[in-house]
């Protein structure tokens, strides 16, 4: 009689700690999967903007899109002008227009913490990209 309640007390045991890690390995999956989808939702974006021109030029007025708004300068005139803005969502359009002159116009993007990457450089008065990464 002692056997078989020692026997089942095992298979009670064993049956238990199976039951524990599949548990454990079906929480484990789950928890991967969020912290994939928390990921994508959570990036934050920061855009450089960098508008110049090379001597004797200079340009002036110009407007960026920035996620707060509009930033604009008038009546100020430059060679060089750089600024970052964010934290910016995905989807978000970079826009700069200038007034004056055709300066070269450089777009940077940086997701979370890695370094800005150039996603777009143009020479003229307007440049724009949206942030797809």
């Amino acid at each position: 009689m002692k056997s078989h309640f020692l026997k089942q007390g095992i298979l009670v045991s064993t049956l238990m700690m199976i039951s524990a890690l599949t548990i454990f390995i079906i929480s484990s999956c789950n928890k991967e999967e969020m912290d994939k989808d928390e990921a994508v939702i959570n990036d934050n974006y920061y855009v450089k903007y960098v508008i110049s021109c090379s001597y004797p030029r200079i340009f002036s007025n110009w407007s960026v899109t920035t996620p707060e708004g509009n930033y604009t300068k008038n009546n100020y005139q430059t060679r060089h002008w750089e600024q970052t803005y964010g934290p910016a969502k995905k989807g978000f359009k970079c826009e700069v227009q200038v007034g004056n002159g055709e300066p070269t116009i450089e777009i940077y993007v940086s997701k979370n913490q890695e370094p800005f990457a150039l996603k777009t450089t143009k020479t003229g008065m307007s440049a724009s990209y949206t942030i797809n990464f």
